[in-house]
């Protein structure tokens, strides 16, 4: 990855590499959520922007594979990529 990014070991072993997101990014991820069946729109979009930023052993994920995640890891991939950018708003 030739991007900034930010490499984790999630609860379950697994290693996650999370790219710095764009303003496209959050385009694209709020497009597939509206596409995506969900009760929460704001969940969906969190869901589908970590799948649009982060790679999980090195492999490409899509937001159906965040929805089949164990909960730790969503919350620890909810920590580092929605958590970080919720902190940047709130001091900006």
């Amino acid at each position: 990855m030739s991007e900034p990014h930010e490499t984790i070991v999630l609860p379950s072993g697994r290693v996650a590499h999370i790219r710095m997101g764009h303003g496209r990014d959050l385009m694209r991820a709020r497009r597939n959520s509206a596409i995506a069946d969900k009760a929460d729109e704001t969940t969906a979009a969190g869901f589908a922007l970590i799948a649009e930023l982060t790679k999980i052993d090195g492999a490409t994920i899509i937001y159906e594979d965040v929805l089949d995640m164990p909960l730790d890891d969503v919350l620890e991939l909810q920590l580092h990529v929605l958590g970080k950018n919720a902190q940047r708003s709130a001091t900006s």
